[in-house]
């Protein structure tokens, strides 16, 4: 239930900009008013090398199928009903290495995972590789990022975002960054009010909203927010626990593995990936090395 402080904060908000009383899409849609960003995908070319590894169960349609996340810019979301991102131009463009058209399927983030195998034939939804995943599923790295906080600007509540106790934050569920918060709260004499959804959009526009004082993302994710929401929110802390992304095949169809990782480290060797990236305006991290199932902590 929301306090009346709350209530009233969202209010305040709607009074002021329509963003804070909108829907997730239309947050998104928001963040998108000043012009397409992206790749164009159709430039990219098979690669003969690539293509005889892909497995013929997935080749036979022509189609490489993708479960991913569409509420987490600038990685992936939808314009217009379109999925795009880096990570959807990314897999664009694996695919296209593959010799195939990249299919699309849209899925809350946790349910993502358990169907790669059967209903997707990989994974690509700003999965943070860590080794609890690593025990079940695939993990091919291709970038790196870290845990960072954002929060109305002017920072209204004097929110800290190394301490969480007695304060009302904002993640999505399943994310690296609800997995740390809650990590955090286990130190709290006064636990934080920690409010989960579905999608980023969503914490976003929370925090536009007032109805919490701060929200934790994936550092390109609450870079891109700030530069699309007029100035409402700004970024705070540094930047913690990097570690690497990966697209996600099933543990036990090495075919898979290989044809992935080989046309990640295509795009990464002609310099593909890191164009892709830089067309989302992100010039750093971007793995060199399409390394399968890199070692790492927790």
């Amino acid at each position: 239930m929301r306090s009346r402080r709350a209530i009233a904060a969202l209010a305040a908000a709607c009074a002021v900009s329509l963003t804070a009383c909108q829907s997730a899409d239309a947050v998104i849609a928001e963040y998108n008013d000043s012009g397409t960003m992206g790749y164009d995908t159709s430039t990219v070319q098979a690669d003969p090398a690539v293509q005889a590894l892909v497995p013929e169960s997935v080749s036979a349609d022509g189609r490489l199928v993708i479960g991913s996340n569409l509420y987490w810019a600038p990685a992936e979301f939808q314009q217009g009903g379109t999925p795009v991102g880096y990570e959807i131009d990314m897999m664009g463009a694996v695919a296209r290495r593959m010799g195939l058209e990249l299919g699309v399927e849209n899925a809350e983030f946790d349910s993502i995972m358990p169907a790669i195998g059967t209903k997707y034939e990989a994974g690509a939804s700003s999965f943070t590789i860590t080794s609890e995943r690593e025990s079940n599923f695939t993990m091919i790295q291709f970038y790196f990022g870290g845990i960072a906080w954002a929060v109305q600007t002017g920072n209204p509540t004097g929110f800290d975002p190394t301490n969480v106790c007695g304060r009302s934050v904002g993640v999505q569920t399943g994310t690296m960054e609800d997995d740390a918060v809650a990590e955090q709260a286990t130190r709290c004499q006064t636990p934080p009010d920690i409010q989960r959804y579905d999608s980023q959009d969503a914490v976003t526009q929370a925090l536009v909203g007032g109805k919490i004082e701060a929200m934790s993302a994936d550092s390109p994710v609450v870079d891109y927010a700030v530069s699309r929401t007029g100035g409402t929110i700004s970024a705070i802390g540094e930047v913690t626990e990097m570690a690497p992304f990966g697209v996600v095949v099933p543990k036990d169809d090495p075919a898979m593995t290989s044809a992935m990782q080989a046309a990640l480290q295509s795009l990464m060797n002609d310099g593909t990936l890191k164009r892709i990236f830089a067309a989302w305006g992100i010039d750093d991290n971007v793995a060199e090395q399409a390394v399968v199932n890199p070692e790492v902590e927790g």
